[in-house]
Parts: structure tokens; C-alpha cells; sequence
């Protein structure tokens, strides 16, 4: 982290952004033909991605091989989850709804991106950071990650929204609901060993929503340890969330209708 790899495809990836963002402010489409074209990125992402990490293994017997996508890799990411979201927004006729699904890209897709882009993940679990430049993996993480950042700022700056506290309501409702959820889907891809009946260790778990260890590879021993680090995710990501917020529903107070509940 913070290599000079690392800096660089940052570097690269602010200058994606500000590309994109200029680009949109000067030729002002319509939101939906950004949704559509975000859309299009993320399945070339999906598609590079699983190209890049599935292999062929052979069962214990050596004697079957089968194509196998490492766990850590499933689609159960806060960003991978933005592609089903993107879909939605940008297909369905109910403005209501779509409105909520905008508002939730907005916070959670500019927030989680910028922090995965601070805290590469790819270079402790796939790519070696040597290889920053050499594997495909690489510019997929990166390209992605860019691609929500502006996504979220166009969402912002799009006026197609009137932005309300309900937006961040809603928004910090459904991140409690999918961090909850995300405690079954760890345990449920974890790989347990019992003697006897009795649990006596894991030999790997995944850790989608970072709900399970934390990305600064603090050493956890104790369940008030995780217990407490979990309090401090819930509490930073409940603030950013709400400062992220906060400028827009400040702007657009005046704008329509009093505030709904």
C-alpha cells in the first residue's frame, strides 16, 4: 500500500475522474445514458475479473479438474454490489425507487470505491504489487473503482435528484441491513475444522463488507475485540455517510416539497 505503484495508479485514476466529470458538465446527458454507459463498464469489469481469477483444479483425487473462482472473488463486495444496483436504476420505471437506488450509489459508491483505491486489497490477495501494471486484474480494480468515484459525483451534480434526509436514511438503513446480512454469507463461505464435533479452528473466511477482520490487519484474539471494532465501522461509516449528505440536502432545502418522513 502507498507504493509507488500505488501512487501512481492513484494518480491515473484521479485523472479517469476528473476526465469523466469534465466531460459530463460539458456535454450535460441525460442521467440515464450515464447509468447505461456505467452499466456497460461494469460488466467488462465483471467479465475481465472472472476471466482473470478463475482456475482449473483437481479434486483431492488428482483425477477431476474443474474451473473454480476463488470465494474472496464473488460479487458480494459493497462496490461489486453496485453493478446489480446500477442495473436497476438504470432499467426500472418506478422514479420513486430509482431515486432511493441513486441515492444509495451516491453515498456508498463514492465512499467505498475511494477507500478500496486507498486500501487496495488485490495487492495482499491476488496481484503481486510488482505486477501493478502487468495484470489485467489490476486495471479492472482500478478502471472499476474510478468509474463508481464519477459515477457518484455525476449522481450528485446531475439535478435530477432533490436531495432529502430520507435519501440518507434510507441509505445508512439498507447498509445496516446488507452488513448484518453479510455475517451469514462470511460464516456460511468459511472453511471450519471440527474434531469430534467440536470447533477448533478456521482455516480461511471471507470478509465481504470488512465485517469480520479489519483492513489495517489489526490482530484480533478476543470477541469484545471484534466486538468493539465492529462498533467503530458502524459509527465511521454512519458518519461518512452522513457527511457525504450533508452538503446536498443543505443546497437543496429550499427546493420542493417539505421533508417527508
Amino acid at each position: 500500500m502507498f507504493t509507488w505503484r500505488h501512487l501512481l495508479w492513484l494518480l491515473i485514476c484521479a485523472v479517469m475522474v476528473t476526465v469523466a466529470v469534465a466531460g459530463y458538465r460539458r456535454k450535460k446527458p441525460p442521467l440515464s445514458k450515464v447509468l447505461r454507459t456505467a452499466l456497460i463498464i461494469s460488466v467488462l469489469s465483471e467479465i475481465t475479473k472472472v476471466a482473470s481469477v478463475i482456475e482449473m483444479v483437481p479434486s483431492a483425487n488428482g483425477k477431476l479438474y474443474g474451473p473454480y473462482i476463488p470465494l474472496n472473488h464473488l460479487p458480494l463486495h459493497f462496490c461489486s454490489l453496485q453493478i446489480i444496483l446500477i442495473f436497476f436504476a438504470s432499467t426500472t420505471e418506478d422514479a420513486g425507487k430509482r431515486e432511493k437506488v441513486l441515492g444509495f450509489i451516491y453515498s456508498t459508491g463514492l465512499l467505498g470505491a475511494i477507500a478500496a483505491l486507498a486500501m487496495p486489497s488485490i495487492f495482499s490477495t491476488s496481484v503481486p504489487v510488482e505486477k501493478a501494471f502487468v495484470s489485467p486484474l489490476s486495471y479492472q480494480f482500478f478502471i472499476y473503482h474510478s468509474m463508481l468515484i464519477a459515477l457518484g459525483i455525476i449522481i450528485a451534480i446531475s439535478g435530477e435528484i432533490t436531495w432529502k434526509w430520507r435519501h440518507c436514511r434510507d441509505t445508512l438503513l439498507f447498509v445496516y441491513l446488507l452488513g448484518f446480512i453479510s455475517l451469514y454469507v462470511n460464516s456460511l463461505l468459511a472453511s471450519p475444522t471440527y474434531v469430534d464435533g467440536e470447533l477448533k479452528s478456521v482455516d480461511f473466511w471471507t470478509n465481504f463488507f470488512f465485517t469480520f477482520n479489519n483492513p489495517l490487519g489489526i490482530r484480533m484474539t478476543e470477541l469484545w475485540h471484534w466486538a468493539l471494532y465492529l462498533m467503530i465501522l458502524i459509527a465511521v461509516a454512519s458518519l461518512l455517510i452522513f457527511v457525504s449528505f450533508w452538503p446536498l440536502v443543505r443546497k437543496d432545502r429550499g427546493k420542493a416539497e417539505p421533508e417527508e418522513t
